[in-house]
């Protein structure tokens, strides 16, 4: 049996031996789930949303279109702006 302890900020330490059995890495992540009286940790792999690639397409895109940005004071020429669209 491993005894381990809940610390101030909701924190539990994985003893070493299990992190070994298991096998697992620092910053992985876990799903939890509680089961009756227990807690279930389930580690999950998280796939990024977009490639490298696309990443790289959308900040070309965020740099032309930030060209074309029209800027305002704060005031009555954004509130004016602002009124025209609705």
């Amino acid at each position: 049996m491993v005894i381990t302890r809940l610390k101030a900020k909701n924190q539990i330490t994985l003893p070493k031996s299990v992190v070994e059995r298991l096998h697992f890495k620092e910053n992985e992540l876990f799903q939890v789930n509680i089961e009756k009286s227990y807690i279930k940790l389930i580690p999950i792999e998280v796939k990024p949303k977009y490639t490298a690639k696309e990443l790289a397409r959308i900040d070309k895109i965020v740099k032309k279109e930030k060209k074309k940005a029209k800027k305002f004071k704060t005031g009555s020429g954004f509130s004016n702006y602002i009124d025209g669209i609705k």
